[in-house]
């Protein structure tokens, strides 16, 4: 038993599993790890810089265009350019809140319609039952399109 076991593990040996399992071990070839040197040098430092110098560059020109706030900013000017002005809101609202309330007022009148009574024969065979030729004038309807229920 014990060389059946020591054969196997002889075979185990030289199958390719156990390279696959040797390469994803955490040894590595090299001795050390090379990692970048740290320094203020950086691309983020460097970015974060350009990013200040741009925003106080970015406030000195807006004062200079708006004369320190005598008048609005063109920025200002164009966005109120392009806005809808204010009296059309307001008409537009207006229209859709008399649609609103045109809807409301006809839910609740269709929510309180009731359906008109159905007043049912009792016996309708009584249609037939009378002979043609035994009809008084003035007594006579035309029930050519009646149609009768029986539901």
């Amino acid at each position: 038993m014990a060389a059946r076991l020591l054969c196997k593990s002889q075979i185990l040996k030289q199958t390719p599993i156990r390279q696959v399992a040797r390469s994803y071990a955490t040894e590595s070839k090299q001795a050390a790890q090379h990692f970048p040197e740290e320094s203020f040098g950086g691309n983020a430092w460097r970015n974060g810089v350009i990013a200040v110098v741009a925003g106080v560059a970015w406030y000195r020109i807006d004062q200079h265009i708006t004369h320190s706030g005598d008048e609005k900013h063109p920025f200002t000017k164009w966005i109120e350019y392009r806005m809808t002005p204010s009296e059309e809101n307001d008409s537009i609202n207006q229209a859709n809140l008399a649609g609103a309330t045109a809807a409301a007022e006809y839910k609740l009148f269709a929510q309180d319609a009731q359906r008109a009574p159905i007043y049912r024969l009792r016996y309708p065979e009584s249609f037939e039952n009378a002979s043609p030729r035994g009809l008084i004038t003035g007594n006579q309807a035309d029930l050519s399109d009646l149609k009768i229920r029986t539901d």
